[in-house]
């Protein structure tokens, strides 16, 4: 029969510290590399112009409560999310500030809009009205942003059905705080597409300012736009995600702008073990040794989100060295070549990603091997990495990160008000 009872500790040890759980791989979020993005991104921009930062995607995979807090001791303006939930959950952690909802909204999200004070984004005459009939028998108003189709041809009013847009900003109960649109082509110079969704936006906007029914934040200026296209995409407000986290929008590095990432990617070593010529490493065995070869296990892998697509691609620094990978990256862990550090050691650390600090282990670099983007990767980042921030020059746990940045306690409904069913 087998013994199934756990023994307990002897109680004459002391207890270990939870706080001091070893960890095999973590991620480090510096959360002054956002101050630094945002404060260039305002250089590139218009005096007065508006600043939204997408929290989307748990903030691209790096946490949106940190980011979105950071953020608001920052300055931002605008928050944007996704989905209804994504901004539920910033209201229910303090967040005050404007918070525009990017996907499209159904009659079901109705009374969590009001509830919560988000933003839909509207962009079909059918559930505006509907919006406009809830928010009319309920005595209440509320604003919204007109998503217009200029080329994209994701969601949106298209841009020459001025009849459409008109009737939507007349309907009685929702008030147009905006009106946007997203480009498909920004981060491609010299594409033909980018001038043609410029000017379907402008035209209408200039018709409806003709007409006194502009709204008065107008915005359609993504990072690439943001930072290639000057002034004439800035409109009111710009939304500059993923250079705000500090990656390049056209995929390179180094790039133009002094961006600071701010995500970085560190492990460990678990073993080292000699591999003799002629024999394969890792599932498939796509990298075989020519000659003995120093291998270490790093203790990264796709179930953390580091991509295993491609093989025998990429490397890793231990020390500054440069440690191929060999072969498939497995579940847990990652397999490189370390015969030139003769005292590599067990439990040493390994920089996985990280552009600030070389080039070669840049978000950029490891999207470019993989054929991918970089958001793609952060957003891909597993919720079992620890967790490291970077803030007004300390390093610390998000506990501690919290009292810093004043987050508060969880509150179910934080502004109630008095909605239908």
């Amino acid at each position: 029969m087998i013994n199934s009872d756990i023994r307990s500790a002897p109680s004459n040890l002391p207890r270990p510290d939870l706080r001091e759980i070893p960890r095999p791989n973590w991620i480090e979020i510096d959360l002054d590399a956002l101050k630094r993005n945002l404060a260039l991104i305002r250089s590139k921009i218009p005096s007065g112009t508006k600043v939204l930062l997408p929290v989307k995607a748990d903030a691209y995979g790096h946490g949106s409560l940190a980011l979105s807090w950071a953020a608001v001791h920052a300055g931002i303006d605008f928050f944007g999310v996704a989905h209804l939930f994504e901004g539920i959950l910033l209201r229910q952690y303090g967040i005050k500030i404007p918070v525009l909802v990017l996907g499209p909204c159904v009659p079901e999200d109705f009374p969590y809009l009001v509830e919560f004070g988000l933003t839909p984004s509207l962009s079909h005459p059918e559930t505006a009205r509907a919006f406009s009939e809830y928010l009319v028998s309920r005595g209440l108003r509320h604003r919204f942003h007109l998503k217009i189709d200029t080329g994209m041809h994701r969601f949106g009013v298209a841009a020459d059905d001025l009849a459409t847009v008109c009737e939507i900003l007349a309907l009685p109960g929702i008030e147009a705080e905006g009106m946007y649109t997203h480009m498909a082509t920004a981060d491609m110079p010299g594409h033909a597409s980018t001038d043609v969704q410029i000017a379907r936006f402008s035209q209408l906007a200039d018709a409806l300012a003709a007409a006194g029914k502009r709204p008065p934040i107008c915005h359609l200026a993504n990072s690439a736009a943001t930072l290639l296209h000057g002034d004439k995409l800035h409109f009111d407000m710009v939304r500059p995600g993923v250079a705000l986290y500090g990656y390049n929008p056209m995929g390179i590095h180094p790039w133009e702008w002094p961006l600071s990432p701010v995500m970085a990617l560190r492990s460990t070593i678990r073993t080292i073990h000699e591999v003799p010529a002629g024999e394969g490493v890792s599932y498939g065995h796509w990298w075989v040794a020519e000659r003995p070869t120093k291998v270490a296990a790093v203790a990264i892998g796709y179930g953390d989100g580091y991509l295993r697509g491609e093989y025998n691609k990429g490397m890793v620094l231990i020390r500054g060295v440069a440690c191929p990978i060999l072969g498939r990256v497995c579940m847990d862990a990652t397999m490189v070549d370390v015969s030139t550090i003769p005292d590599v050691r067990i439990g040493e650390t390994v920089d996985c990603i990280d552009g600030n600090l070389d080039s070669r282990i840049s978000m950029e670099t490891l999207a470019n091997e993989h054929r991918t983007i970089s958001y793609e990767i952060t957003c891909r980042v597993a919720r079992r990495l620890y967790r490291l921030y970077r803030w007004n020059g300390r390093t610390m746990r998000w506990d501690d990160l919290r009292n810093e940045l004043g987050v508060p306690d969880f509150v179910e409904y934080p502004e109630r008000k008095t909605v239908g069913p």
